[in-house]
């Protein structure tokens, strides 16, 4: 995500990227980077909480306004629980594929 950030930066776009690696995110140098030290494929952090992910989002959006490179820490730590992992995209067993 970060190299495609830089590719659009360099075609005039703004772009935030939402860490999840921050040494990755540190390397890359994307220049909006909200690092969220959840678990991996949660990039929004808690599954179901609209309010939750809202409030990332925001904090996301707000780094639009930065003029030059910023990496920020999302305040909030989620540790990986037993939750599953959610998918929208129904279960395809076809031993056959």
């Amino acid at each position: 995500m970060s190299t495609l950030a830089h590719v659009f930066e360099a075609a005039g776009l703004s772009t935030i990227v939402f860490s999840s690696t921050r040494d990755v995110a540190h390397r890359m140098r994307p220049p909006r980077n909200l690092h969220c030290e959840f678990p991996l494929g949660r990039p929004l952090g808690k599954p179901g909480d609209a309010e939750f992910q809202t409030d990332v989002i925001r904090r996301g959006l707000a780094l639009l306004d930065a003029t030059e490179s910023v990496f920020v820490d999302h305040p909030e730590v989620l540790e990986a629980d037993a939750t599953p992992m959610a998918c929208t995209i129904p279960h395809r067993i076809d031993p056959n594929l």
